[in-house]
Parts: structure tokens; sequence; C-alpha cells
């Protein structure tokens, strides 16, 4: 059916993985010990979820909306199980599976090349991974290390299926299952799927090194796969109104979701995003929560040693196995083209380029793969090649140790007005439970983080706004029964923090109430109200 790749069936390089594997697992409890990663509401949120399915609910998306499934909940729903409620359980949760994300990546790379050299580089380039990517694959915001991991298993089963074992029905029925999970998990896991499904289309009717009637069965089997893994989103699709194909179709959604979508912004400024925004954040020249860039004169250097990378690879047909270079190039360009072309486009900042991670460390694995071919027994020959390897390397450490050293620290919050540091959380919760103030409203970022940390002792409907316009968007709410608490309190406190155009509203509604205010940190507290439960506005905004 097909021919069989020699340098598929090379011992596999174990102690390189566990190499890769070691300095991974190093960097990350560097990381988490460093205690620079904030908590964010987001990150609160999957864990009330987690904590909710605990106790018996079974949520399919992301509360207050019909995209980005639940799985990330599920997962850290099983850390709590074994290790407990807490954030470090969630940190952990996520290390874990972005050691498993580097594993198989550096597997992909191997799969890919046969060469340990470019598996390794690839390997270490993910170990001590750039800021942005460090960031999302530490604090979740609900999938994003599961997507990589799924899509790294797409590309090295699609590799596996199109060459060596095209007649293995679990490998394909396997390859349809982790595309439908992730498609349900998250759809960036597109700019995985695309290229895999270019590559096996190359091979069945182009190259045909596979028949295509001989395949027909096999790719039912993934077909099958496919709907099984994804079969959540389409319950759920179309059981509310087909609220989760608007996301993708409409970029915005309605009915229950109502308020909660993607803003157009035109093809040319997601060009400009992609290469002033995003691609300096995927390589650690820009922070994703910073405009200023990062020690830019070495930044430069890494950025042309990795775009040369690309082109060496672009140029140089035997770099990877067959078809493993038009995987990894495939990863590249159609990712930029789904950046431009669809909504994703609309945010740069980089969560999205965090795919990209691995199809750039294999490139700089086959450019020093190559330059160990051309400079085998020279002397100097490992210094050569180890001297670009460290350059992007030490950047990328560098990036992490100064953005851990920085006033924010690593932040998925790029409004320095919603930025709250966690130094104050503690005393806040202990203020709120001794007078009392159990319920009350808040803005979304201060409302599902004390949620979580009071143990849902503190629900604060999450009804203020958190932007300087003072623009509120309703379905901020997003898990209502901590809105519906607040709404059957007698006792109600307002939080705030960093807005001084809020309370000057606030202040002037109470104008004829009685109450005090506390202040703690960036947090102001007003509280015990005569006469009790004043209601929040529900515009904010002048007309």
């Amino acid at each position: 059916m097909v021919e069989r790749d020699d340098r598929l069936t090379g011992a596999f390089p174990w102690r390189a993985l566990l190499l890769v594997l070691l300095v991974a697992l190093v960097a990350r409890a560097l990381l988490l010990a460093s205690g620079a990663v904030s908590f964010h509401a987001d990150e609160a949120v999957v864990g009330l979820m987690a904590r909710h399915i605990l106790e018996g609910a079974r949520p399919t998306f992301f509360y207050g909306q019909a995209y980005m499934g639940s799985l990330d909940a599920w997962l850290v729903a099983l850390g709590f199980a074994t290790l407990g409620e807490s954030v470090l359980t969630i940190r952990i949760v996520q290390s874990a599976l972005y050691l498993l994300v580097v594993a198989t990546g550096f597997g992909v790379a191997w799969r890919l090349s046969g060469r340990v050299v470019v598996a390794l580089v690839a390997g270490l380039f993910m170990a001590v991974p750039p800021v942005n990517t460090a960031l999302y694959t530490t604090a979740t915001l609900g999938g994003y290390n599961e997507t990589l991991l799924l899509g790294n298993l797409l590309l090295w089963l699609g590799y596996d299926v199109a060459h060596a074992y095209a007649r293995s029905g679990w490998r394909w029925g396997l390859l349809g299952l982790c595309a439908g999970i992730g498609w349900w998990a998250n759809g960036l896991i597109v700019v995985y799927i695309l290229p895999v499904a270019v590559m096996l289309l190359y091979v069945l009717l182009v190259k045909r090194s596979i028949r295509l009637m001989s395949a027909v069965p096999y790719i039912a089997v993934a077909f099958l796969g496919l709907i099984i893994g994804s079969a959540p989103w389409w319950v759920f699709d179309f059981g509310h109104d087909h609220a989760a194909l608007a996301t993708f179709i409409h970029s915005q959604q309605s009915g229950e979701f109502e308020g909660i979508g993607i803003p157009y912004v035109p093809p040319g400024q997601r060009v400009l995003g992609l290469v002033l925004i995003g691609l300096p954040a995927l390589i650690g020249l820009r922070f994703p929560w910073e405009s200023a860039y990062f020690l830019p004169l070495v930044g430069v250097l890494v950025l042309l040693l990795e775009l040369f990378a690309v082109y060496h690879l672009l140029r140089n047909a035997d770099a990877l196995k067959p078809e493993g270079r038009l995987l990894a190039l495939g990863m590249l360009g159609l990712f930029c083209a789904v950046f431009i072309a669809s909504t994703f486009g609309a945010d740069p900042t980089g969560r999205y380029f965090l795919p990209l991670t691995l199809p750039l460390g294999i490139a700089l694995g086959t450019f020093i793969d190559w330059l160990r071919q051309r400079l085998e027994g020279r002397a100097l020959m490992l210094l050569a090649l180890a001297l670009p390897v460290l350059l992007v390397l030490g950047y990328q450490a560098g990036g992490q140790v100064a953005a851990a050293n920085s006033v924010s620290g690593l932040t998925t919050q790029f409004d320095p007005v919603s930025h709250l540091s966690n130094a104050d959380d503690a005393q806040l919760i202990a203020f709120l439970e001794a007078h009392d103030l159990n319920h009350g409203y808040s803005n979304y970022w201060i409302a599902y983080r004390l949620a979580f940390l009071s143990d849902e002792r503190l629900q604060y409907s999450a009804a203020l706004p958190y932007k300087t316009d003072l623009s509120y968007n309703a379905a901020d709410n997003r898990y209502q029964p901590l809105a519906e608490a607040t709404e059957n309190a007698e006792r109600v406190a307002y939080i705030t923090s960093n807005l001084p155009e809020l309370d000057a509203l606030l202040q002037a509604d109470f104008a004829d109430y009685d109450y005090q205010v506390e202040h703690i940190g960036p947090y102001t507290i007003y509280y015990d109200f005569d006469p009790p439960h004043p209601q929040p506005r529900t515009r904010w905004q002048p007309d």
C-alpha cells in the first residue's frame, strides 16, 4: 500500500527525551516557585467549573459562552480530587500537561526528521519557551495546553498513517478522535487539522503512495472518531439554537449568550497585528501584556536566526523526511492564512500563536543539524553548533526571568486597570468575611476570583464595569447563581478597583444612603448601607 520509510524504524532517542523533560521540569518548577504568574478571573472560572464538576455539574463549555470546551475544567477537577482545591493544583495540572506537550513535540520532531539533533533542539526550544508560551501554558484560560497536546498528536498520527502505518485502523481512529476532541476544546485546533489534511490529500491524490480506494475504510474510521470526539460540541449546538456554530460564522452569539463575541477587525489590521504584535510575542521579543520590546538588539538577532532557519527549511527538500517539511511549513503558512482570514486575527496579543512554537523549534533544529553536517570533523564544531542554540534559549530564559521580576510579573491581563496583584486577596477576603459581607456587586475580574478563593462563601454579582470608558457587558455575569445569590441577599457590599470614574458615579448614587468605606490595596469597599441593598445601574456610560 505504501513504502516504509527506513528512517522511521530507527531507535527512539529516549535519553535525549529524558534530558529535554528534565530541563522542562526544572524550568517550570522555577517559574512556579517564583510566584510570578498572577491568578485572574478567567482562571478562577476554570477552577469554579472544576469544583462544580466534582459536585455533579456537567458543563460543556466555559461558563457563559458557547465555545471553548470544558475539557480543561475536567482535568483540573481530576487534579482537585487528587491534590485538593487550590491555585497551585491548577498550575500543577497545567504544568503536567505542558510536559506532555514537550514530550509529544519532541516525538513529532523525531518522526518528521529521524534525527536526534532536530528532535533535541526542538524539544529544548519548547522546554525553555518564550514568555508567551510559558505564560499560557502555566495560567490556564480554558484549554490551550490541551490544544497543543492534541495538535501534536494529530501531527504525529497524521504522519504515521500517511507513511508506514497506513493500514493501522486504531491510528486512523485516534487521529479523528484527537481532531474531534480538539474541535470541542478549542477551535484553534484547526491550525493543526488543516496541514495534516493537506498532507493526506497530497499523499492520496498527488503522490498516490496510498491507493485512494484502499484508504476509504480507514478514512471512514477517522471520520467516526471525529464525530465521537466532537459529540459534546454538536449536542450543545443543536440544543442551543446553533449558538456554538454562530461563534465561528458570525463572530457573535445570540439568545442566552448574547453579548459574547469577537469584534470585527479589518484584514489589513490583522496583517499588521500578525507582523508587529503577534510574531514578536511568539519569539519573546515582546511580552503579551506590554507594548515595549524586550532586549530589542538581542531579540532582532534571535528573530533573524529563526527567520533564516525557516528559510533554510523552505529551500532544503531533504531537511526533513518526505512530507515532514510539508507539515512543518504548512503549519506556519496555514496559520498565517487562518489568522488573517478568520476572527482569530482580532487578537494578536500572543495566545493564538502558541501552536507555532513547535514548527519554529523544528526549523531551528534542521538548521543546526545542517550546520553539524557541514562542520563535522572541524575544530570548534561543538561551539559553532552551541552558540545559536544558546542564543535562542538564553533569550527565552532571560525573558522569563525579566518578566518574573517585573512589577506585574507574568499576567494574562493586558489592561493595567484590570490587572490586580494577588498580594491583597487574603486581606480582602478576611475583611469581607469578618463583616459578614458575603454578597454584593463587583466586576468580572474581582467577583470570580473571590468566589474561587473563598470556596464560594463570597458570592458577588459581576454587575460593575471594569474599563475606563465605563462600558459594561451583561454577559460578564457568566455564572448566574452568584448574581442570584446577591439579588436574594439582605446585606450587600460594592467592591471597586482602580476606577475613580466609577467610584464617583457610585458615590453620587449612594447620596441618599448612609454607608461605610474601606480601602484595601487597590480595592475600595462600600458596605453597611442604610437603607440596605442599593441596586446598581444597568447603564454606566453617559448618553
